[in-house]
């Protein structure tokens, strides 16, 4: 009697991890899927469209023009060697 609630238990426990294991897998499948896709790739366009409108609207403020200099310096300080090396032809 014992063995068969043990096997059982074993069985549920087997199907358990390996529905988990799917349910996982197939999840991050669509999520891949999904960030590979032409129609996100849209949405992160018009998105980014929309936001440099927006930013390009209006006069920034003290505050912002200090805050959007240190990110560029940042920036700029980071990739400053991948710059130089650029060979700029014409």
């Amino acid at each position: 009697m014992k063995t068969k609630y043990i096997l059982i238990f074993f069985i549920v426990l087997i199907i358990s991890i390996y529905s988990l294991n799917f349910i996982k897998s197939y999840t991050q499948n669509k999520i891949i899927s999904f960030l590979n896709s032409d129609r996100f790739n849209n949405y992160i366009i018009l998105r980014l469209d929309d936001i440099l409108e927006r930013l390009s609207e209006g006069k920034l403020a003290e505050s912002e023009i200090d805050k959007y200099s240190k990110l560029l310096n940042k920036i700029f300080e980071k990739y400053e060697p991948l710059i130089k090396n650029l060979s700029i032809e014409k």
